[in-house]
């Protein structure tokens, strides 16, 4: 991408803040170490996977700031970018797609990483410019996500929180009856049946208060002693006007309706779980958890806040992002728990498959390993391995049925056992190789050392060839599922269609023909809608077919990920529990506009397996 020139540059614009902060002798060492590079229109110049050493100054020309598909920032003479790349800060935390692209022919200055930290350090005033305008950028990004997230918080309905079922009683019931229906139910409180056809309400402190404290006989029926006049809420108010309702009349219930009928007591308890659900509250949960059982709530936590943001309407790219960052400070801290200081300097946890990709919403099996450094010998390294992978499958993240985990030591190995495994992979290609070398291109840094990571897939990159067989087999798994057309179109115009997986039918061919061609280009990107951007910028997609593969991907995420979430809550078995991994969509149970949408999704995804057919000859 970059391509620096370390020759003589042009002048360097020091009038500029925060330069014009710099001492004449700190202005003549920096002009005599400034490298300068040129970029012609339209070439991407910094990626979200793309480290760099230095930070960009615009000479000449304008530079584009890309955050997925939208131009975020334009930077033109005299404008910096590249601190994120430079020190590896996350946008605020997040992990969506962010390059720079030459808007026209450009030039650019480079300053070095140690040249711009000796400045900062001579010069405090020059570095307190220039990382403190870096630091608020980075604030305000986090700030505007978080503002995102809780307008999405503040907009869940009742229904998404857990209620507690009714308990209803006779007002001619004792109070020891109530006690004994509480007990037996392992309820806080019962709804009483008064003759008018009111209903009132008796917990557990008014029982105390009565029996204890008033002194009344247990036998006294419940009916005079309930209180009426319920403070009710219909299921589909906001849980925001609930919390409003409990602090105005001192309760902690209320009671839920639904058409008029009492279908459970909203708890107070119940209710702040959900708001409490906010991706910073879950973040603090892990960077102070003291073991993995604080982990493992944490995590059962992600769950709620999935669907939260998900019934309130928030796009299915946000809640990747959110999860993806999520899962990895968990599995980070979990390392960290179990993993000695010289194991976390001497190795780099990865993870792969669609959590690698940055695309994992709901818990799918695990795909991870570890990238020992050549030399290193931890002697507790299998009970650690061990350790980390039961401890995930506590958290809800199920074993891979594959046994890609850092539990298997063909995924916990020196960094020259990966190369010869990579070595191998590519150039003695059987089906099973080309799942790995597939799982391990997707692969992203977790803890410890990324550099291990880093020269890993450099070494990959490096031992591709350009080998027409190769790319073709490699490709070949994008063609292996049907992707339903034709009659069943008709089909589900009737609502008779059959399941389908989504996963297979649509999902996986979008993921794995992008891959192929990905890796073709010898690129690093490992997100899919990144690897369509790219590829469609570098004229290896057509524009049209790129866009609308964009689209119809983030459609099918949508419809899988609903088909995922709307799980009545009695199918779950306790209360954090995930939904089932099934990727089955029936055609018959979406809406009409899901439906069309279904439909016209798998007709591009059968046009680009066409196309993936013809461009790596796998219909020859």
């Amino acid at each position: 991408m970059q391509h620096a020139m370390p020759t003589a540059s042009p002048d360097f614009d020091f009038g500029r803040p925060p330069f014009d902060l710099l001492t004449e002798g700190q202005r003549a060492a920096l002009a005599g170490g400034l490298d300068i590079t040129l970029h012609p229109r339209g070439a991407v110049i910094l990626s979200r996977e793309e480290p760099t050493d230095s930070l960009f100054v615009v000479l000449r020309g304008t530079i584009e700031e890309r955050r997925g598909g939208e131009v975020a920032v334009v930077h033109g003479p005299g404008g910096r970018f590249g601190l994120q790349a430079l020190y590896g800060a996350a946008g605020g935390g997040g992990t969506g797609s962010r390059r720079f692209i030459a808007a026209e022919d450009c030039v650019c200055h480079l300053i070095p990483r140690a040249a711009l930290e000796a400045m900062a350090a001579e010069n405090p005033e020059f570095g307190a410019a220039i990382l403190g305008d870096f630091a608020q950028r980075m604030r305000d990004l986090a700030a505007l996500r978080s503002n995102r997230e809780m307008a999405a918080l503040t907009m869940a309905r009742i229904r998404q929180a857990h209620l507690h079922p009714p308990l209803f009683l006779d007002a001619a019931a004792s109070l020891r009856d109530a006690a004994d229906a509480m007990r037996r139910n392992r309820a806080s409180s019962v709804l009483v049946r008064g003759g008018d056809g009111r209903t009132g309400i008796l917990t557990g402190t008014d029982l105390r208060d009565l029996v204890v404290l008033d002194g009344r006989p247990v036998t006294d029926p419940v009916g005079p002693l309930a209180r009426y006049g319920l403070v009710t809420l219909d299921r589909d108010d906001l849980l925001f006007n609930a919390l409003v309702l409990m602090a105005k009349h001192a309760v902690r219930r209320l009671v839920v309706t639904e058409n008029g009928a009492i279908v459970g007591l909203l708890g107070q308890s119940d209710l702040l779980a959900v708001l409490s659900n906010h991706s910073q509250v879950i973040g603090l949960q892990v960077e102070h958890a003291t073991d993995p059982a604080d982990l493992r709530r944490a995590s059962r936590s992600i769950v709620e806040l999935i669907r939260t943001l998900h019934a309130t309407g928030v796009k299915v790219a946000f809640i990747a992002d959110l999860v993806t960052e999520l899962n990895r400070r968990i599995f980070r801290k979990l390392f960290e728990l179990l993993a000695p200081s010289d194991l976390l300097a001497n190795s780099c946890l990865i993870v792969m498959g669609s959590e690698g990709r940055g695309e994992q919403l709901l818990k799918t099996d695990q795909d991870n390993g570890l990238i020992l450094r050549d030399g290193f010998d931890c002697p507790g390294l299998p009970r650690i391995a061990a350790d980390f992978t039961r401890h995930l499958v506590e958290f809800g993240y199920p074993p891979c049925p594959g046994n890609i985990m850092v539990s298997n030591p063909e995924w916990t190995r020196p960094l020259a056992g990966y190369k010869d495994a990579l070595f191998n992979w590519v150039h003695r290609p059987d089906e099973a190789a080309q799942m790995n070398l597939a799982i391990f291109y997707d692969a992203a840094p977790v803890a410890g050392d990324a550099t291990l990571l880093s020269e890993a897939k450099e070494y990959l990159l490096s031992r591709l060839q350009d080998n027409q067989m190769f790319f073709t087999q490699f490709a070949r798994p994008a063609l292996s599922f049907d992707t339903p057309s034709g009659l069943f179109a008709a089909l589900f115009e009737r609502h008779r269609a059959e399941p389908v997986d989504i996963k297979k039918a649509g999902i996986f061919p979008i993921v794995h023909g992008v891959r192929a061609l990905a890796l073709e280009r010898h690129r690093a990107e490992t997100n899919t809608v990144e690897r369509i951007q790219v590829l469609a910028e570098l004229g290896a997609l057509d524009s049209k077919m790129a866009a609308d593969l964009v689209e119809a991907f983030t459609i099918l995420s949508t419809i899988r990920l609903k088909a995922r979430v709307d799980v009545p809550e009695d199918g779950l078995e306790a209360e954090g529990v995930e939904p089932a991994i099934d990727n089955l969509v029936h055609p018959d149970r979406l809406s009409k506009l899901d439906r069309d949408q279904f439909k016209d999704c798998l007709a591009l995804v059968k046009s680009f397996k066409e196309l993936i057919g013809h461009h790596f000859r796998l219909n020859h």
